[in-house]
């Protein structure tokens, strides 16, 4: 299906949890870009609790991931949470809810997890996405050691979300 006649509204899109190895491509491509896939793996990737999702086509094509591995933030002490990482969505697609959808599927899973709060450090360029659908910006930015980029720890509880 080609890029532009995409509708996720329309069922075109299907989220599933996926192995680590359905997610690396395009996370290398879109988050890691000009660096090696191995680069785009991250600590915990390969933990029994860590689940990837990914959007895909209805002839299979992943146009979208991210991954939920459960882990505290200072920014919510003593509350069960859940990190979201890894979210990209393909350059071809974008703007057409295919983040939404991966972000609604992501608090449906922390929802089961029992988890209280959703959290994830965003790039400064994505910030406007996570405050559309509801995640507030807290404390200070900073440059990630990898790509040399501006973020800002984003969070919300998990029923704050409006995906």
């Amino acid at each position: 299906m080609p890029a532009e006649a995409l509708d996720p509204r329309a069922g075109d899109v299907v989220i599933e949890t996926v192995a680590l190895d359905s997610v690396l491509p395009l996370r290398a491509r879109m988050l890691r870009a000009g660096r090696p896939v191995d680069v785009a793996r991250s600590p915990k990737d390969d933990a029994p609790q860590t689940q990837h999702l990914a959007a895909k086509t209805t002839d299979g094509r992943v146009v979208g991931v991210v991954t939920l591995v459960p882990r505290e933030t200072p920014f919510a002490r003593g509350r069960r949470a859940v990190q979201v990482r890894g979210m990209a969505v393909d350059e071809a697609v974008q703007r057409r809810r295919i983040g939404r959808l991966l972000m609604r599927e992501a608090v449906r899973c922390a929802r089961e997890r029992d988890a209280e709060v959703v959290w994830a450090n965003a790039r400064d360029t994505a910030l406007q996405f996570y405050e559309r659908v509801g995640f507030r910006v807290v404390g200070d930015g900073f440059v990630d050691d990898v790509m040399q980029l501006g973020h800002h720890v984003v969070l919300a509880g998990v029923d704050d979300i409006d995906a």
